[in-house]
This record gives structure tokens, sequence and C-alpha cells, in this order.
């Protein structure tokens, strides 16, 4: 055995053949190099595409690198679904560890043989062979796998492209015809160790009878014909589906420091001259010639798989809206871009009927859909710069007409006079912040609760207890205003930023640092969108306040048990948009003093009640309304209080059991808080 040593033997290379396999790795080159040149030129340049690639790795690389190691080396996303996620990672992690085992062997061969230097011997090499091969039946058990799952299970939200089986053949040609070259490669040398690749010695046992004695020749056939191959794959892999190996980790990349909160800025009015041309400003898009290219690339990295639709709450209710067809159809429309611009005066996407109008108004803006794409394309903040295009053409029905002019006239949707918020303020003795400047909080009442009588019962609830608790307090009465969450979400940029600009300085003007809310729309906009315009507030939504007030002690348990159990709706802007979860089903529980069971789908990937994006305004087409959906989600737990911590899922879920027979209790965490308090006139 000291004459022949544990390590990789392989038949030597005739001369004339090296130089080939170097042109026709060349020519792979080339053919994907040209690929690679063409697909930049979509977005711009080639030279643009990788100056900012450049730069945005450079700006934040623990981000990058935080995002690599979660989403593209763990597939975080893709592993929420069980099958989808062993289906994946048996091909990606299996298909990585040959990527590596076969760049060892041809440094191992071409380089440091060369100097004397083979790493490839004893234990490690042992190793490395059961490796190998272990991780090449891995992989062709994913791809096995796959083709059951989108061919024959075929889940709904699965395509079943052509390109998709054209891309489970390229897959599976290397490791079938590398166990193959691995077994005329035993039977030409064969070695006292060969049992450690245990596949290909297998395979060579039940080869050996039918190649005879001159494997050698079936050898160096069967080794070109997996270099070819494996070369042809890598020139034509931007054109297969197989692309998003390389695509999707770029997008990633790009994408690293999104807030998925948070809506593009497309122009700050608080940085624009006095005479700047408001009108001019174009802050949406009607044509993919006019995004950049950032987000051209991410519109084209879609890979049809569907997930995005299985989770979206418009496309379940029956509404004309699908991501992942709008995605693909504004890709089809960038890959179809003449050079980088468009034709002037061309007809918009609408006009074209590439997008529909009651695509972009159907969309909620939950964020369930860029939550679950595993390719981080930005659905809602692509549909949200549709509608800003559609509200720069004054393509707006009566219903979205009357709420701009609702808060641009009278500073709230509902078109209502003012001096009505603060009227009944008053009558609960709430302090204006001129009576009680030094508050600990200016409670922010919000537009539902100052206007409509049922969530103004949450509003009164949590006055009660924060007079109860001690916690000094101020509201503006009649001087709050919205703030104009649902006038961005639907696309009215300018409008929103002028009236948020007014209202910051407004809340300086009155030194007010910290800010409790209710509303989730309130504490997103607060948190989110106001640092941009320079309004920096520490907001606080009163989930966060009550379960302090329980862990302190300054609220009393409820007396008896309020139904047999309580279920929590996950407001989308709390929630999957805020990360806030924990702390709001700790006070249902405790206010209610039963367990708490959870609907079928709850947490980040909660259904949204139905409100969100300004839906709570206007109506579009639909089977079936969603939050109609989402309260049978929630009375299949069997729960007899449905709790939620947001003004527009407490209007939306009430609207639905208002119809059915029997509704369980829809109340708000503070509702529930407050009603094991003391009457304060009580003596």
């Amino acid at each position: 055995m000291e004459s022949e040593p544990f390590r990789l033997y392989m038949p030597s290379i005739p001369g004339w053949v090296e130089p080939l396999v170097y042109l026709a790795f060349v020519l792979a080159l080339l053919v994907f190099a040209y690929d690679v040149i063409v697909r930049l030129r979509r977005y711009g340049g080639v030279r643009g595409f990788v100056v900012g690639l450049a730069r945005a790795v450079a700006s934040r690389p623990g981000k990058v690198l935080a995002v690599l190691m979660t989403d593209v080396l763990g597939l975080r996303r893709i592993r929420r679904d069980r099958l989808g996620g062993l289906v994946h990672g048996l091909i990606f992690w299996s298909f990585l560890v040959l990527i590596l085992g076969t760049l060892l062997i041809a440094l191992e061969e071409d380089i440091t043989a060369n100097a004397g230097l083979r790493f490839l011997r004893g234990p490690f090499y042992l190793t490395f062979e059961v490796v190998l091969d272990s991780a090449g039946l891995l992989l062709v058990a994913g791809l096995l796998l796959a083709l059951w799952r989108r061919y024959s299970r075929r889940a709904p939200y699965l395509g079943g492209r052509r390109s998709f089986l054209i891309f489970y053949v390229i897959m599976l040609f290397p490791p079938l015809s590398g166990f193959l070259l691995e077994a005329l490669r035993i039977l030409v040398h064969p070695t006292p160790w060969v049992t450690y690749s245990y596949v290909g010695s297998a395979l060579a046992s039940a080869l050996a009878p039918l190649v005879g004695e001159h494997p050698l020749e079936l050898y160096w056939g069967v080794w070109g014909t997996h270099l070819v191959g494996i070369f042809a794959a890598m020139a034509i892999i931007l054109r297969t589906a197989l692309e998003h190996v390389i695509l999707l980790p770029i997008n990633m990349v790009l994408q690293a420091d999104r807030d998925p909160s948070r809506l593009s800025l497309p122009f700050n009015l608080s940085t624009l001259a006095e005479d700047a041309d408001f009108e001019a400003l174009s802050p949406g898009f009607g044509h993919v010639a006019d995004l950049d290219w950032r987000h051209r690339f991410s519109l084209d990295v879609c890979v049809d798989c569907g997930r995005c639709e299985a989770v979206c709450p418009a496309f379940a209710a029956g509404r004309p809206l699908s991501p992942q067809a709008l995605v693909q159809a504004l890709g089809a429309e960038i890959r179809a871009l003449p050079g980088t611009g468009h034709k002037a005066g061309s007809e918009d996407l609408f006009a074209r009927g590439i997008v529909e109008e009651a695509t972009v108004w159907s969309c909620l803006t939950c964020g369930a859909c860029a939550n679950e794409c595993p390719a981080w394309i930005d659905q809602p903040g692509t549909i949200v710069d549709l509608r800003r295009h559609l509200v720069g053409e004054g393509r707006l029905d009566e219903r979205q007409a009357l709420l701009l002019t609702g808060v641009e006239r009278n500073g709230n949707p509902f078109a209502l006079p003012s001096y009505q918020r603060g009227e009944w303020l008053a009558e609960l003795g709430a302090p204006t912040i001129a009576e009680c400047p030094d508050a600990d909080y200016l409670y922010w009442i919000g537009c539902m609760a100052a206007y409509d009588p049922r969530v103004q019962s949450v509003a009164r609830a949590m006055i009660k207890i924060l007079q109860h608790a001690g916690i000094r307090f101020a509201v503006l009465g009649e001087d709050e205003c919205c703030l104009g969450e649902s006038v961005r979400k639907m696309g009215e940029e300018a409008g929103f930023q002028l009236r948020a600009i007014e209202t910051i300085a407004r809340l300086q003007e009155h030194g007010i640092r910290r800010i409790l809310t209710h509303c989730p729309h309130c504490l997103s906009t607060f948190a989110n969108d106001y640092p941009l315009l320079g309004g920096s507030f520490e907001v606080v939504h009163h989930s966060e306040l009550l379960d302090e007030l329980i862990r302190a002690g300054r609220v009393p348990r409820p007396k008896a048990p309020i139904g047999n159990a309580v279920t929590y709706h996950d407001p989308c802007n709390l929630g999957r948009l805020g990360g806030q979860y924990d702390k709001p089903r700790k006070v249902a529980s405790f206010a209610t003093g039963t367990p708490l069971v959870e609907m079928e789908q709850s947490r980040d990937r909660a259904f949204c009640c139905g409100g969100g994006g300004g839906n709570y305004w206007w109506r579009v087409p639909e089977h079936q309304p969603v939050s109609h959906l989402r309260l049978q989600q929630a009375r299949a737990t069997g729960a007899a209080v449905i709790a939620t911590a947001c003004p527009f899922c407490l209007a939306m879920l009430e609207d639905a059991s208002g119809k059915i027979a029997d509704p369980p209790r829809i109340a708000d965490l503070a509702e529930l808080v407050a009603t094991s308090l003391p009457d304060p006139h009580d003596t």
C-alpha cells in the first residue's frame, strides 16, 4: 500500500485533447459573456450596472454578507415551504459540493500536480470520494423530487413551463454522466479503495461485463460528452431557468438595504427650491423604460415560482390581481426594450393593455408577496409606482378623487369638519398639548378613531387606561390632521409630502418627542416615512405600552375569563411590516384571561383584513371580500374573541362579522384591557 497511496488516479489526457478542452471552455465563456452584455443593456449598460453593484456591496458589506448567508446559502424564504425547501436544499447544497469538488480536482490536476504537490490523497481523499458520491446521489434525488413536485403533485401555484423541464434535464446530466465517468475510471484503473467511491464502484461492477477489456476508449467518449455538456450548460445558462442561480443572489445584494415597510422616496419636497415645478415631478412609471436600472433588473429576475400569488389576499378574494402575472408582464416588457429607451409619446402600459388599472387598485400593499418572494422582488412598491403614474394622469374614480379632496380640504379622508376631532375628547377629560406641554406622550388619535363611532371606542378605552395608570398624556384635538398614509399608498406622493412637512413643523413647534398611537398605519408613517422628510419622533404603538403596563402591574387582571379562547389577527403594518408579534399576543391573552390560539395564517404570513393600501376607501371587483376570508380563518380556531390592534382591521372584521350568524366578539386590545378597569364614576 506504501507504493500506491490513497489518491485520485485519472487516465492521462492525450496531448492533442487538452487544447481542445480549453478552446471549448473559452467558447462557452464567450457565449456567456455575450448573453451577459445583452442582458445588461436592458438595464442601461454594462458599466453602469457593474459600478452600481460594486457600490451596493461596498456601502453595506455587513448587510450583504448577512443576506448571502441567510437567504442565498441558507435558503431562508424557500424553506418556508417544507417540500419546496427540501427540494431546493437537496439541489442547491449538493450542487455547491459538487462544484467545489470539481474545482479541487481541477486545481490538483492542472496546477499543483505540475509542481509535485497532490492534496487529494490519504484519509482526506477517501472522505472526499464519499462526500462527492453522496452529493451526486442527493442532487439526482432532489431533481427527481422536483420533477414529481412540479409535474405530478403539481402545487396550484407552480407553473409547468417547458423551460423548467429543460432546466431539470440540464441539471441531471452532470451527476449522471459523472457517475458513469467515475465507473469507467475505476474499470480503467481499479484500486483497493474504490469502495469509497460507492456509487461509481457499484456502477462499475454492473458495467464490467458490457465494457469488456478496453474501457479506455469508452472513458474518453464519456469524458468528452461530460465536458461538452457542462460547457454547453454554462454557455446557455442565461437562456434557461438556471439563470436564477446567478440572478437571484445579485438581486438580493442590490436589495439588501431595502426596508419592506418603507416606500421609495422619488423626490423630497423639503429639499426642493421654492420655485420648483411640482407638476413636472413624475414619481411613478407608465413605461418600463422609465424605471432605473436596479428596478428593471429586479423585475427581470422573476422565476415564475408562484409563491407571491399563493399568499396574495387580493388574488384569493378573486380580485383582478396576480403579483406573479404582473411581474411577468413587466419583465416581458423589459426584455423587449429596444436598447435603453422608448419612443417619445408612445402609449403607456395601461393604454396598451399590458396592465389593467383595476389590477393596481386591487393591491392591499400588505407585503405578503414581497415577504414570500425568494427573488426579493418588491411587488407592492412597483404597484404603488404604477398608481403614482395613474394619479399623475388624473385617472381616478369618484371615491378615489373624494379621498384626495377630503384630506386636502378637511384634513381627513371622511371629508368631515376638523372641529369634530376634539369635541368628544374634551368630554373625556383628555388634556390638550397646550394644557399639558410636558406630557410623557402625545396620544395621536388618528382619523378612524376621530370620526368612526366604532373605532372611537378604542381611543376611549385607551384614554381610560392611561388615566388609570397615571400616564401623563396629551392630545392635539382639532389641531390633529391626517398623516396621509392612505394618500401615499394611493400614489399621491406630492400631496402626502406637503401634508407631512406641515405636520412635522406643527409637532416640532410643540416640542413633541414621543408619540403614542393605536393605529399601525400612523405608526408606520411616523416611524418610516416622516424621518425621510425631517421628522424624527419616538413612536410607540399602544400594544407596546399596554404590555409594559401589564408587566408593571398597573392594570388589573380580568375577574373572569372572556370566552373560551382568544385568537389574534396580525395587522400587516404592525406585524409583517413592523416586526411586532409577541407583545400584542401577550396583551390579548392577559386581557381575556384565556389561552391564545393561532389562525392558519399568522405572524409574518398573516392574511390581510382587506383595508390596507387605501382599499378601505374604495372598492374593486372581487368574488368574496378579503375580510370575509380572514374571518373564516379566525372562526376556524373556535375562539370566542378575535383580538386585533388596528382600527382598519377592527372595522373590516366587524363589517364581515355583521353578515354571519352568531359572530365572535371582535375587539381591540385596548378595549379588552379596559374591560377589567373600575368605572371612574363609581364611588
